[in-house]
């Protein structure tokens, strides 16, 4: 007899109600850096007539420290409040999940703060597609937060870049890279192909000792975001580390304007709990 998968039950914030994610520790790092961005980038944004905040991964908007058990604001939620404070909110909040149940309980936890919100249920692959058909003219700021590498899908990534005043923030995961990338690489489909389409092709991974294996991914991935969406990598990709120092995965940002490139290099001075590679 099998044993049916023992699942994690729903955990619910008692201050509203709603469903919660649970997330490692270091994701609280991961909102305070977005947070310094949305605040340092507040005058840039006071220009324009219209801003958003668009994020196509936004779970429930609350999440759950697994270890303390603390239930805070999670990206959208911690952008849009942020925003609030500097002064200079959001006009619009895009959000998108698979999960309608997350896309709810966010839709309505953002409206309770005073957001203005347009929500969509489905995979980032489609929602990216409808966001943009939505969104008016302006300055955008895309914040990509999936839970794996194979559903960052380059494409999502392409399609927001052809909007002219964007930033995105992605977040890259170096654990599912290293975990898959020698295992992959000779078998017909990768649950990396979708997000660095090619890279078999292009890497001769053979000839790359195995400790900078996950570099030339990286490396392969950036060549791409820069001759296909013309947009810079920021100088600043902090690495989040887990409690015994393992790689997890970096926030790279990409923009057009030097402006914005200085302000997140600011933004991202890694904390102790953070390594960069790029960093002294």
């Amino acid at each position: 007899m099998v044993k049916a998968k023992k699942t994690d039950e729903p955990v619910f914030d008692p201050a509203d109600g709603l469903p919660v994610m649970k997330v490692g520790a270091w994701s609280e790092e991961k909102h305070v850096a977005l947070s310094r961005y949305i605040d340092s980038a507040r005058q840039a944004r006071a220009k324009w007539p219209y801003a958003s905040f668009i994020d196509l991964f936004s779970g429930p908007g609350r999440v759950i420290n697994r270890e303390s058990k603390l239930i805070s604001d999670g990206g959208v939620l911690s952008a849009w409040r942020m925003s609030q404070q500097g002064g200079v909110p959001f006009n619009e909040v895009f959000i998108g999940d698979v999960d309608a149940e997350s896309v709810q309980a966010c839709e309505e936890r953002l409206v309770a703060a005073g957001a203005s919100v347009r929500a969509y249920v489905g995979s980032a692959s489609s929602t990216v597609d409808e966001v943009l058909a939505a969104l008016p003219r302006g300055l955008h700021f895309a914040f990509l937060d999936p839970f794996s590498i194979e559903h960052l899908d380059f494409e999502i990534i392409r399609k927001l870049s052809l909007r002219p005043n964007i930033d995105i923030l992605i977040h890259f995961s170096v654990m599912d890279v290293q975990r898959n990338i020698g295992g992959d690489f000779k078998l017909p489909n990768s649950r990396l192909d979708a997000a660095a389409p090619g890279w078999r092709e292009n890497l001769r991974l053979d000839a790359v000792p195995k400790h900078e294996q996950v570099g030339t991914y990286l490396q392969y991935w950036e060549t791409l975001v820069s001759d296909l969406t013309k947009m810079h990598v920021a100088q600043r990709k902090p690495l989040f580390v887990n409690m015994n120092r393992g790689p997890l995965y970096r926030l790279i940002h990409l923009s057009r304007h030097p402006l914005a490139q200085k302000l997140w290099n600011t933004a991202a001075i890694p904390s102790s709990r953070q390594q960069s590679l790029f960093d002294s």
